[in-house]
């Protein structure tokens, strides 16, 4: 009894001492991130900063090397997800910045603006549009701008369309990356996809667990993130090196100085994504905008990946073809990437939003 006493001790000693060194691990690679990244110019910006929109707290993040040059808006995904958002922005937007004065929002009940005391019948999807109007009208005033850009992830599409759609006056142009069309049509491909690979792959348990699913409409958020974990597996999220990628932007929680550790875990189990998705369910699996927007007022252009099997890319094109947009309009398929051309090709991303988009803006 005694040496079973002595080895579980010994085991607490090395469990104490790893995570002592983790923690401290990640303080280092904090500050070494926090200070490699600095911005340095003299008319620059670096501001992590808390507002309200709403009436409810949120942290929005502000870098560029100059605060003359235009502002963009990034909206993260989910709802809830703000996996690309400003835990990340230190690696992605290196470029960016020289271009843009790029702000991040963790919108209401994600990343660091999740909050438990949030209102539940507050999580809809006009409430998100006038979180993001009250932003933009705060970006205006604080950059002395009349318009800025604007970039959707995934979810944040949905809200980034309709801001441009309702606001049009206020937006120099509308970027979707991985544009959300029609939620239930865009879960049918997704399923139909997933089939018809399980089928190729003659692997009878893969079969199985696909048919447990079903088809949709889901219920609930649950059927629908385990047909999401299927479509990653078979390369409907990312084209190539999936698991790698996925590990390293999860990571940015916990390395991120824009996190606390607390935030950058809570973030890792997902409180606010699960929060957000069961809050909001019902409203977007009914989202249609076939039926609500067909035509805008603001230069727009979709960021699609050929291999997308989150939000089917063939429903971007159908959805594209018949939008009047009387300022323009682009469809421009990432041939080797899914849902995530950003980080897939990354510096082709950066070329068109420097090149395209801002020059395009520029010229009118």
């Amino acid at each position: 009894m005694n040496r079973l006493l002595q080895i579980m001790r010994w085991v607490a000693y090395i469990v104490l001492g790893l995570s002592f060194l983790v923690f401290v691990s990640l303080h280092v690679y904090r500050a070494y991130l926090k200070n490699s990244t600095k911005i340095e110019t003299p008319n620059g910006i670096s501001s992590l900063e808390e507002i309200t929109l709403g009436g409810v707290k949120q942290w929005i993040f502000i870098r560029g090397t100059d605060q003359k040059n235009p502002v963009l808006l990034f909206l993260h995904g989910g709802p809830g997800a703000p996996l690309l958002g400003m835990s990340s922005s230190r690696k992605y937007d290196a470029e960016l910045i020289k271009h843009f004065t790029v702000v991040h929002w963790d919108q209401r009940g994600a990343g660091k603006s999740f909050n438990r005391d949030i209102p539940v019948d507050s999580m809809t999807l006009d409430r998100f549009v006038e979180d993001c109007n009250e932003l933009i009208d705060y970006l205006r005033n604080r950059f002395h701008t009349q318009k800025v850009f604007i970039i959707g992830h995934s979810g944040g599409t949905i809200i980034g369309i309709k801001t441009a759609h309702k606001y049009p006056e206020k937006i120099h142009a509308y970027v979707g990356v991985a544009q959300v069309v029609n939620e239930y049509e865009g879960q049918k491909v997704s399923y139909d996809f997933l089939v018809e690979e399980a089928e190729k792959s003659g692997d009878a348990g893969r079969q199985k667990a696909i048919k447990a699913i079903g088809p949709p409409p889901y219920e609930s958020p649950k059927k629908f993130l385990k047909m999401e974990g299927q479509i990653t597996r078979y390369g409907g999220l990312m084209r190539d090196k999936p698991i790698r990628e996925m590990i390293a932007l999860v990571m940015h929680f916990l390395t991120s100085p824009e996190y606390s550790l607390a935030e950058g875990i809570r973030a890792l189990r997902n409180k606010g994504f699960h929060f957000s998705m069961n809050a909001m369910w019902e409203e977007l699996k009914k989202v249609d905008l076939t039926k609500e927007i067909q035509s805008i007022r603001v230069p727009i252009y979709f960021f699609e990946g050929k291999y997308d099997m989150t939000t089917p890319t063939v429903l971007v094109e159908k959805f594209y073809y018949n939008l009047d947009a009387e300022k323009g309009k682009k469809l421009i398929i990432f041939e080797n990437s899914g849902h995530l051309p950003m980080i897939e090709e990354k510096e082709r991303y950066e070329e068109l939003l420097i090149d395209v988009v801002l020059k395009d803006s520029l010229n009118k």
